[in-house]
């Protein structure tokens, strides 16, 4: 649950506006289930051939069900503080040009509004939403067309490491038979500090074992060629071949595609990793 700080209610040319200031108020990867819903039926939209816009009007129920979350009251507020880090989180771009450099900022989503009503117990009952992405997140939709198809199951996903391995697998395999990463590049990727990396390998092994990627199949390799691999060896130590622990430094992960089934959802842009 979002947890505020402090709150107050300031009238501005007739409006009641509620001021929040929040804590931790960052966009999870869970946040990016509302990305990805958007994009989808901003990308079916161009398909067809019809006008698209930066704001979304959808039905919260819709956007539940599709991303396989709850559609009772716990599902309608993971939707609301979802909303608001997205809007909160703030994103930052670097463009150069020539010897000038420019620093843009701005939210994943622009604005939102979100409809409710009130039922026979008097609750208010979430309705409809009307979301408004930023130009950054639309432009790349409908100009670059900068999408890349996922599978459902994506959304059966429990773990957000998981999601997150998905996530580069889908952006970096491509139509190679394979791809291949070290170990600490991925786990930069992941956002996993130094110290947590034998937690971060300890958790690849697990999850190759379990084999529920979609799409991919994950594997973890030693590699012989390292310079960590050769300063052993070249120091009379067993190297990584004999070692009872391979070195982190001297760890591959492989992704390799499965059988690819029909596309589906889309996916929206990533931010630079």
């Amino acid at each position: 649950m979002v947890r505020f700080l402090a709150s107050r209610l300031a009238t501005v040319i007739g409006m009641a506006l509620l001021a929040t200031l929040a804590i931790f108020l960052i966009a999870t990867i869970w946040d990016k289930d509302v990305l990805i819903y958007l994009s989808s039926l901003i990308n079916s939209k161009l398909e067809r051939g019809e006008e698209v816009s930066r704001t979304v009007r959808i039905a919260a129920y819709d956007m539940l069900r599709v991303t396989k979350r709850h559609t009772g009251k716990n599902g309608y507020q993971e939707i609301y503080d979802a909303l608001f880090r997205l809007r909160s989180t703030t994103i930052t771009t670097d463009i150069q040009s020539g010897g000038e450099r420019e620093t843009r900022g701005f939210g994943w989503i622009d604005s939102f509004r979100i409809l409710t009503k009130q039922n026979k117990a008097g609750s208010r009952v979430m309705q409809g939403l009307e979301i408004t992405l930023n130009d950054w997140t639309f432009r790349a939709l409908v100009k670059d067309r900068r999408v890349l198809a996922i599978n459902p199951a994506y959304f059966d996903l429990t773990g957000g490491r998981e999601r997150r391995l998905y996530e580069i697998a889908r952006k970096h395999v491509g139509r190679q038979a394979e791809w291949k990463v070290s170990l600490l590049l991925l786990a930069k990727k992941c956002g996993t500090m130094q110290r947590n990396l034998r937690r971060f390998k300890f958790d690849l092994k697990e999850l190759a074992e379990l084999d529920r990627l979609p799409d991919y199949q994950l594997s973890l390799i030693n590699d012989h060629a390292s310079p960590v691999a050769k300063a052993m060896e070249a120091g009379g130590m067993k190297g990584v071949r004999g070692a009872k622990r391979t070195p982190n430094e001297a760890v591959i992960v492989v992704f390799k595609p499965r059988v690819r089934g029909p596309a589906a959802d889309v996916e929206a842009p990533q931010s630079p990793d």
